[in-house]
């Protein structure tokens, strides 16, 4: 039995040889088809995202390629010279690629720790060789458990909780302060990076209107756009301040552009609904002050910030008890697939044996009875076939319920017991 990943990632590899070695869309499938092509027998699995294109593939001795086969491969399907991306591929063998695809579903390998899509994006991948009948047995054992590991992570280590940059973290403030944003209006003073960026988080929440205000008339008209939103003219901030329930400030103003006084008066003119101030500018737009006015909730960078920095140290201490997992469950897989490899040689001499005796029999029936017919002979060994197969489907049936049962002994007792009750062959060597 043998296991190789082969692939590039947002670790070693820039993007443009990711791209360069992506399987996008329909690739995908033509790539599976060509490696099954090139590699008579052998399993494969593709998983291609824009942060990493890696290939699985899995068999039982010559059918599984080498790297430098693969690497062959890669170089030929994407009509690429092999020396412009071999050195930033990177291979794991057997227990070492079990382990790192367990490590991929789980998202310790992912560009934002904890990320949930990696999950998503293994099960499809999966999901595609299995249509195209590029999986065999063992990667049928591998990677349902890498996406069981995968679950079992982030249940059990909080990784995948808490937002991980300012932005993000301010659409989590919104959705703790308002159940529905349906009726809610969004006002994004400022039309920079920032404010776009924070502002196409908030956009996913579906608010009832967004406003987008900018000194620069131009500017804020682009950003609305973009949104599909509303300019306001910046001399009318104290009317927008009025209609929004949830502001965004990121100018780059050099002094505060609201004030207690002004604010106090639209909170007056507001009617004292709730108001969530998220002003992510630096310096502050917004008088601190502000936020000691009743029903308004004030949040600075700072603020935000120190709640990304906290949900990021809350992900990297999953990542020990995530490490423990991953081992945990690739020594139970590695054990699972020898246990099947071990089930299917027992199978292996079990026919064999049958067909010994089968054949044996059948060969001295037919030299006893010389003037049978070829259609007799045929009726009759084909009635032996039958006899044959009636009679160890029920412990063959056995032998595969014990290989695929997960918590038992490996090798289970049963397959000693087959070999002492047919005197199986002992001899012959289990192809790990």
């Amino acid at each position: 039995m043998k296991l190789l990943a082969l692939g590039v990632d947002h670790q070693r590899a820039p993007a443009p040889i990711r791209e360069a070695l992506a399987f996008e869309g329909a690739r995908r499938d033509e790539g599976l088809d060509a490696l099954a092509k090139a590699f008579p027998g052998g399993e494969f699995v593709v998983l291609s995202t824009c942060n990493r294109v890696e290939v699985y593939a899995a068999g039982n001795g010559s059918n599984v390629p080498t790297t430098s086969a693969l690497i062959e491969f890669l170089a030929s399907f994407h009509d690429k010279p092999a020396e412009s991306f071999a050195s930033y591929l990177v291979d794991h063998h057997d227990a070492r690629a079990v382990d790192h695809l367990f490590k991929v579903a789980a998202s310790l390998e992912s560009l934002v720790l904890g990320e949930g899509q990696i999950l998503g994006q293994v099960r499809d991948a999966y999901k595609a060789a299995t249509a195209r009948k590029s999986v065999g047995p063992i990667l049928h054992a591998v990677f349902p458990h890498a996406l069981r590991v995968g679950k079992l992570v982030r249940e059990q280590t909080g990784m995948d909780k808490g937002k991980l940059s300012v932005a993000s973290v301010a659409v989590d403030v919104a959705k703790d302060v308002f159940d529905t944003f349906v009726d809610k209006t969004v006002l994004v003073i400022g039309a920079g990076k920032m404010g776009d960026l924070t502002l196409q988080h908030l956009a996913s929440l579906r608010p009832g209107a967004i406003l987008v205000t900018n000194r620069n008339p131009e500017r804020a008209e682009a950003a609305a756009s973009r949104w599909g939103g509303q300019a306001i003219r910046f001399e009318d901030l104290d009317r927008a301040l009025v209609m929004a329930d949830v502001v965004v400030s990121t100018t780059a103003a050099d002094r505060p552009i609201v004030d207690l006084a002004m604010y106090t008066k639209v909170q007056k003119a507001r009617k004292n609904r709730l108001a969530l101030i998220l002003d992510i500018a630096i310096p502050r737009d917004f008088d601190p002050r502000i936020g000691d006015i009743e029903q308004v909730m004030l949040y600075n960078v700072d603020d935000l910030r120190k709640q990304a920095d906290q949900n990021r140290q809350r992900r990297q201490k999953g990542v020990d008890p995530a490490l423990a997992i991953i081992e945990s469950e690739t020594e139970r897989c590695l054990a699972d697939l020898r246990h099947r490899t071990h089930a299917g040689l027992v199978l292996r001499q079990l026919g064999d044996y049958a067909d010994t005796v089968r054949l044996r029999e059948q060969e001295a029936l037919f030299t006893r009875q010389p003037g049978l017919t070829q259609a007799q002979k045929d009726d009759i060994a084909h009635a032996f076939q039958r006899l044959q197969n009636q009679f160890l489907h029920h412990p063959r049936s056995a032998v595969r319920t014990a290989a695929a049962a997960e918590a038992t002994e490996h090798p289970h007792p049963l397959l000693h017991a087959l070999k002492a009750l047919f005197g199986l062959n002992e001899d012959e060597k289990r192809r790990e």
